[in-house]
C-alpha cells in the first residue's frame, strides 16, 4: 500500500505544472532570490523546503484516503459482505424447502432455526456482543391483531435454553408486548415504509412492556437492544391489514446495537420478505402449542 501511494504521489499531475521542467525547478529554487533578495543558498533551501512540504502534504493526503477506504473495506464492508454469503446459504436452504411438495413440521422448524443461526452470526459479528434471534408465530386467530397470542417458532442454537416451561406458560399476547403492538398498530394505519421496531436502551425506557420479564429475576431482561420485524410481503399486497405471519425477533445483550438508518432494518426486511410465502403455505404462519406448525 505504501509503495502505491509513494508513487502516486510522485506522479501527482501537479509536479507537471510546477516543475515542468529543468528551468522550471531552477525558476522554484531561485524564486526567493529573484523576487524577495534572499541569497541564492538561502533561496535554493526554501525552495527545496517548499517542495517537499507539498509532496508530504500529498502523501499525507493520500495516506489518510487510503487508510479509511482499508478501514471502511475491514469494519464496515467486510460485515455485510459476510452477510450476503451466509444469507445466500441460509436461503438456499430455504429454496430447496420450497420446492419440495411436502415439507415436514420437523423438516420446517430445522430450516427456520439455521436461518435465525445465521443472523445471529451476522449480527454478532456486526455488533461484537451476543445477540439472539428468534421467530414468533401467531397461535390463535380473529380479526382483533393485537389480541393475538404468539408462540416461539424457533430460536437460535445458542439460546434454546430461554425457552423454560415458565416461558412456554405465559401467555404471549401482541398487545402485552410493546414491540409487537407498536409494529401492528402500524401495519393497521398502513405505515408500509417504517414498519420496523428498534430499542437501543431497553432498561431506560419506562413505557416498555415485555411479557417475558416475569420469567427474570427482578423483571430484568437478558437484553438491552432489540429489532424486531413482522414477517409480511414487501409488495403484492395493497390492503391495509396485511397478512401477518409473524415476527423476526434480534435483541442484544449491550446497548445501541442496532443502525435505524443504514443497513440493519432492510437486510431483516427481506430476510422477512423472503420466507413469507413459505409461511403462508404452512397453513398462514400458525402453529400448534407443541411447537409444530399445523398443516392443512
Amino acid at each position: 500500500m505504501l509503495k502505491e501511494i509513494l508513487i502516486k504521489s510522485v506522479k501527482w499531475k501537479v509536479w507537471t505544472w510546477c516543475v515542468p521542467s529543468l528551468g522550471g525547478l531552477v525558476l522554484i529554487l531561485m524564486f526567493g532570490s529573484n523576487y524577495f533578495n534572499l541569497d541564492i543558498k538561502t533561496s535554493i533551501l526554501l525552495g527545496v523546503i517548499s517542495l517537499i512540504t507539498l509532496w508530504l502534504f500529498r502523501f499525507l493526503y493520500l495516506l489518510c484516503e487510503a487508510l479509511i477506504k482499508y478501514c471502511h473495506n475491514t469494519f464496515i464492508d467486510s460485515i455485510w459482505g459476510d452477510a450476503i454469503v451466509e444469507l445466500k446459504n441460509a436461503y438456499s436452504e430455504i429454496h430447496s424447502l420450497r420446492k419440495q411438495e411436502d415439507i415436514s413440521d420437523e423438516e420446517f422448524i430445522t430450516v427456520m432455526v439455521k436461518l435465525c443461526d445465521t443472523l445471529k452470526k451476522i449480527f454478532d459479528k456486526k455488533t461484537k456482543a451476543d445477540c439472539c434471534v428468534s421467530i414468533k408465530v401467531p397461535i390463535s386467530s380473529g380479526d382483533n391483531l393485537e389480541a393475538l397470542e404468539l408462540y416461539n417458532l424457533c430460536r437460535d442454537s445458542s439460546h434454546k435454553g430461554r425457552d423454560t416451561d415458565q416461558y412456554r406458560k405465559i401467555k404471549h399476547r401482541i398487545i402485552a408486548n410493546t414491540a409487537f403492538s407498536k409494529i401492528v398498530i402500524k401495519i393497521l394505519r398502513g405505515n408500509q415504509k417504517h414498519l420496523a421496531y428498534v430499542n437501543n436502551n431497553i432498561a431506560d425506557s419506562p413505557d416498555y412492556e415485555n411479557t417475558s420479564r416475569e420469567c427474570y429475576a427482578n423483571g430484568v431482561l437478558p437484553y438491552n437492544s432489540e429489532l424486531v420485524y413482522p414477517i409480511v410481503p414487501i409488495k403484492g399486497n395493497e390492503t391495509k391489514e396485511r397478512d401477518l405471519k409473524g415476527f423476526i425477533c434480534i435483541d442484544c445483550n449491550q446497548s445501541d446495537m442496532f443502525d435505524e438508518n443504514r443497513y440493519d432494518i432492510p437486510m431483516v426486511q427481506g430476510v422477512a420478505d423472503g420466507i413469507y410465502d413459505l409461511f403462508t403455505r404452512r397453513n398462514n404462519g400458525r402453529l400448534r402449542k407443541n411447537g409444530c406448525y399445523r398443516t392443512k
